[in-house]
């Protein structure tokens, strides 16, 4: 199994809606990509310097990632956030376990 996590910074003016859009929608990708197991999304609780919202997916396997990644709807998600994340502030780590 693969855990894949992924840590955002938003620009200041974001407001709290359109985060919690991404997450919902984030979410609803478990019901729609083949290998995705899970997948919770969230804000933050205001810790000073830590990352703004981020993601934790449980993927069947490498393959699975792989197809996660190319998705389209994966993809529709990963450029909304673009718009509103910090350019270089994201950080992925993906995990065999």
């Amino acid at each position: 199994m693969i855990r894949h996590i992924v840590l955002f910074r938003v620009l200041e003016d974001t407001p709290q809606e359109r985060i919690q859009e991404a997450i919902d929608r984030l979410e609803a990708l478990v019901d729609v990509i083949p290998g995705l197991r899970s997948l919770e999304a969230g804000t933050d609780i205001g810790i000073r310097g830590n990352f703004d919202f981020g993601l934790v997916a449980e993927l069947e396997d490498r393959a699975a990632l792989e197809v996660f990644s190319t998705d389209a709807t994966h993809m529709e998600v990963a450029m909304d956030i673009l718009t509103f994340r910090r350019e270089t502030d994201i950080a992925i780590l993906d995990i065999e376990i």
